[in-house]
């Protein structure tokens, strides 16, 4: 990762990045950082070959990217192999992640992700039966 801003700003949540490995076991492909960034500096990652996906929200203050990222959002850049540039407007804190793209077609529910319309069906009736469930039982 190249970056401007100092090495403690970056905790690598997991995942690795050159010789930085995060101690916690994670998934091969996959790397999720958590950034803080002082008013006006800036932050760049190139993710490792691979890695198309990537994401990054925004938890405390505004980054400034092609547009404006305010606390709160979260936003999935466009499918590349390019750097992603940031830079704090105010004292910002956020998470990143970058992935190898997923090689089957996703299926998006209102709660869940799944690979099959089946599956799908599956995982969303789930979380409704458990809702129905807290609910009756006085739980939210």
């Amino acid at each position: 990762m190249s970056q401007t801003t100092t090495p403690a700003s970056t905790k690598y949540r997991f995942g690795r990045y050159g010789r930085a490995v995060s101690p916690i076991r994670a998934p091969a492909g996959i790397n999720y950082f958590h950034v803080r960034l002082k008013d006006g500096k800036r932050w760049r990652c190139l993710p490792p070959a691979g890695h198309s996906v990537a994401w990054l929200a925004v938890d405390k203050g505004r980054l400034q990217s092609t547009e404006r990222i305010h606390e709160g959002q979260l936003v999935v850049f466009d499918e590349s192999d390019g750097a992603v540039e940031v830079q704090a407007v105010g004292a910002t804190s956020f998470v990143f992640g970058s992935a190898i793209k997923h090689p089957h077609s996703l299926f998006l529910g209102d709660y869940s992700v799944h690979t099959s319309a089946e599956a799908l069906a599956r995982g969303e009736a789930e979380i409704s039966r458990i809702g129905l469930r807290l609910r009756a039982e006085g739980r939210r």
